[in-house]
């Protein structure tokens, strides 16, 4: 039974969806747990990325250049479709088509997910553009059986820059939970399309990571450090579900 499910959405492509679901899942598979990685945008990038990845001359074979499994599957039924393809993984991590052109697709990953994440650049056409994201997730709401965690990512941010911290204030003015970490703007991420992931740029998403499981598990506190030398093990809920661990 998966522990932890979340979906990366947002209404316009180009935001950093398929650069988040895929860092992440190479953080939570590199922990120790069993991830599936859902590409469910009909680009098939995050697919795309991995089938560039494998063959990469600098990975030694037969290494594979993603440590867990990835599934196509850009279908407005991915709610009811993902729970036996997913029976045996930890962690779901959904890459979700743009909402103004995909909605169907992206609502059926909202209904399946734990948490949904907003990836945002702090800027304002972005941060306006967050507002028909969340009108899809409460109009999603009344059709899921339990309600769904969001929350915004910021990322793209400008080291030491005033924009981070203005945006987070002004998202926040507006309702919005926003993780603690902010995922800045270099080339390690920009890029990374289409390469194995590097070892250097993965702390950052160990954080966000650790953002996550503190939002499903409350009490769960990482009092060391997060790359691999700790373990927060599977929490159970009051549902009988099991929640995702990150070491």
């Amino acid at each position: 039974m998966t522990g932890l499910s979340v979906a990366l959405a947002n209404l316009k492509p180009g935001t950093g969806k398929t650069t988040s679901a895929v860092w992440l899942a190479h953080v939570f598979a590199q922990a120790g747990n069993r991830v599936l990685l859902v590409d469910a945008d009909p680009s098939g990038s995050a697919l795309e990325w991995s089938d560039l990845a494998a063959m990469n001359p600098r990975l030694p074979p037969p290494k594979a250049a993603f440590p867990f499994r990835i599934v196509a599957l850009p279908s407005r039924e991915l709610h009811r479709r993902v729970p036996e393809i997913a029976e045996a993984d930890d962690v779901v991590i959904i890459d979700a088509p743009q909402l103004e052109d995909h909605a169907g697709i992206a609502r059926s990953a909202m209904r399946y997910v734990d948490e949904i994440l907003i990836p945002c650049a702090p800027s304002p056409i972005e941060i306006n553009r967050t507002t028909p994201v969340r009108d899809e997730i409460s109009e999603v709401g009344a059709v899921r059986d339990r309600p769904a965690r969001w929350a915004v990512l910021l990322n793209r941010c400008i080291t030491r820059a005033h924009s981070t911290t203005d945006a987070r204030v002004t998202l926040e003015d507006l309702g919005y939970d926003v993780l603690g970490t902010a995922v800045p703007r270099l080339e390690i991420y920009a890029q990374s399309f289409g390469m194995p992931i590097a070892r250097t740029g993965l702390e950052v998403w160990r954080q966000v990571a650790h953002d996550l499981i503190e939002r499903c598990v409350p009490s769960a506190r990482c009092g060391h450090d997060p790359i691999g030398t700790s373990r927060l093990g599977v929490e159970a809920t009051a549902g009988g579900r099991r929640r995702g661990a990150l070491s």
